[in-house]
């Protein structure tokens, strides 16, 4: 094998090897890609210079940490990150260029990746010997872009001589020389004309269109030796560009495509693999025990098992395992556990405050109205109130379920093939006259007759959309109060079943109420009613400034 002396070059070998035997945990992907390492140094096609992989080792390692607790430290490269940039900018074919112009790198979270973007960025910018160079980072937000951007600022302007060393003058919104070389960020779809010389795009899972990688891919064609760096987690859009990107990338990793000028490293987990094991986490997160602990880990565990909806963005944003957008949602052993609410007949006509939510189907539907009652031990019960035409017991995916419930009275079944509204509204009435309402919340879809009829200028009726918006909030709330067994229901196996149905839609930080893909007649009606309510209730309850009245006097 001829490798040169440089303390870097070795640190990059050593880790390949250490792969390839098992010595450090990793995936299929880093195995295939450390062997395509090794058969590259060992090839008389290319040329591994020992030189440039310490240049740009050192020079990023002259960079500082700009947030958390290694903020103003310089960066100490870990063996993974050194073989990355080794393999990028150590192997070079005898024309003295870079073997790779196109470089996939899907790291999970906490790994640093965005440092390592930020001072491969600075790096092309300044060091890497080519005037005028365009340097982009592409995201779909300005904030996505500033993941990558921002430490890149902030370096250049904290890395002690830096700015006078290149001759680069800092703003707000871009890194400058006095060649015309600029690194600068690029949000959205962007325009023809750019000759980049490097482009990093930052988050890439959640473009839905390849335009930037395209543009910037078509840019780089009058370039000596462009570089192309898409950077990322996994996603929720599996028919996105980023996802067909990493299964090419897979297949030039096989072998089973040809493609020498792109370099991948997908840390991910293995087929099989059990998402809970932390000896698959270490497969996935190579800076674990660096900046990715075992604390950390119990934690998004714990999370993940107590909250299903959790587990998508867990598996997607640490362990880089696609998954659908939506996933089951209700804990069902919490669920089950809160199946203890006080029989009906003892909480009618006792004045209890409480919130109806009503989520209006078709007339051959199911139509769910949920009560909230607020108990006098400050937990909450819920009972829901459902109907459907007796028609959909003889004619339906579910018909024997529906008969079976309406023969033990959980669910009303009117005479008929349609819903009979005016016996949904009479109970709603009677509800209105049993308890001391606070308000009413419709889904606008089917309800806004109904919320005509009960609306009489005393309870405050509200459309409640099924959006991110309007979900996200009563979802979280009834996540804590499941957990913490503050929410009850009367055990009503149709309500059961529709908790057992209901999916979480996500998107960034919040979620929204879906039936399970391709799955129309798994109901979740009465879910989406007992959300409004929660909603209506978490808006009703004590502002935080009540709250600390008596302590201020």
């Amino acid at each position: 094998m001829r490798v040169g002396q440089g303390e870097f070059a070795q640190v990059a070998v050593k880790y390949a090897g250490d792969v390839i035997t098992g010595t450090i945990p990793a995936c299929l992907q880093i195995k295939q890609a450390c062997a395509r390492f090794i058969r590259d140094i060992d090839s008389d096609e290319w040329v591994y210079n020992a030189v440039k992989v310490d240049r740009v080792c050192r020079f990023i390692q002259l960079l500082p940490h700009t947030e958390g607790q290694l903020a103003g430290q310089l960066i100490r490269l870990e063996p993974w990150q050194v073989w990355m940039l080794a393999a990028i900018f150590g192997i070079l074919g005898h024309d003295g260029l870079r073997k790779h112009n196109e470089v996939l790198a899907l790291i999970p979270r906490k790994n640093g990746k965005s440092t390592l973007g930020a001072g491969i960025g600075l790096y092309m910018l300044v060091a890497d010997g080519e005037p005028g160079a365009q340097v982009y980072i592409g995201a779909n937000s300005e904030r996505q872009a500033n993941f990558c951007f921002k430490p890149a600022r902030l370096m250049s302007l904290r890395a002690r001589g830096f700015e006078a060393r290149f001759g680069v003058t800092v703003s707000a919104g871009s890194i400058t020389r006095s060649d015309g070389s600029f690194l600068q960020r690029m949000i959205g779809r962007p325009g023809d004309g750019s000759n980049p010389h490097c482009a990093i795009l930052d988050e890439a899972h959640e473009n839905n269109t390849s335009d930037q990688y395209d543009t910037m891919k078509t840019g780089m064609g009058a370039r000596r030796q462009p570089l192309l760096v898409t950077i990322t987690t996994a996603g929720t859009n599996t028919a996105g560009p980023c996802r067909e990107l990493q299964l090419y990338a897979e297949q030039v990793l096989a072998g089973i495509a040809d493609n020498p000028r792109l370099f991948a490293a997908i840390y991910t987990i293995d087929k099989g693999d059990d998402w809970k094991d932390i000896e698959c986490w270490k497969k996935a997160n190579p800076n674990f025990g660096v900046s990715f602990g075992l604390d950390k880990l119990e934690n998004y565990l714990s999370d993940a098992m107590a909250r299903p909806a959790k587990k998508v963005g867990l598996c997607t944003k640490h362990l880089n395992v696609w998954e659908s957008s939506a996933s089951a949602w209700v804990n069902m052993a919490q669920w089950d556990a809160c199946a203890n609410a006080p029989p009906f007949n003892e909480v009618v006509d006792r004045g209890y405050r409480a919130w109806l939510g009503i989520d209006i189907s078709t007339k051959i539907d199911i139509t769910a109205a949920v009560l909230l009652v607020e108990l006098p031990d400050g937990k909450q019960a819920a009972y829901p109130f459902m109907w459907l035409p007796h028609a959909a017991t003889q004619a339906n995916k579910n018909a024997a379920m529906y008969a079976a419930w309406a023969d033990d009275e959980q669910i009303h079944a009117n005479e008929g093939d349609a819903i009979d509204y005016a016996l949904v509204l009479e109970q709603l009435q009677k509800l209105r006259s049993q308890f001391a309402i606070q308000s009413i919340a419709y889904d606008p879809w089917q309800g806004a007759q109904m919320a005509q009829s009960l609306s009489d200028g005393i309870v405050p009726v509200y459309e409640y959309k099924q959006t991110f918006t309007q979900m996200a909030l009563p979802m979280v709330e009834m996540e804590a109060m499941l957990a913490t067994g503050k929410l009850s229901h009367p055990d009503n196996p149709a309500f059961n079943w529709m908790a057992k149905n209901i999916c979480a839609m996500l998107r960034s930080e919040q979620m929204r109420p879906v039936k399970p893909h391709g799955q129309e007649h798994l109901k979740i009606d009465g879910m989406v009613a007992l959300l409004m309510t929660i909603g209506l209730s978490v808006v009703d309850a004590p502002k935080p400034a009540q709250l600390w009245i008596d302590w201020l006097d």
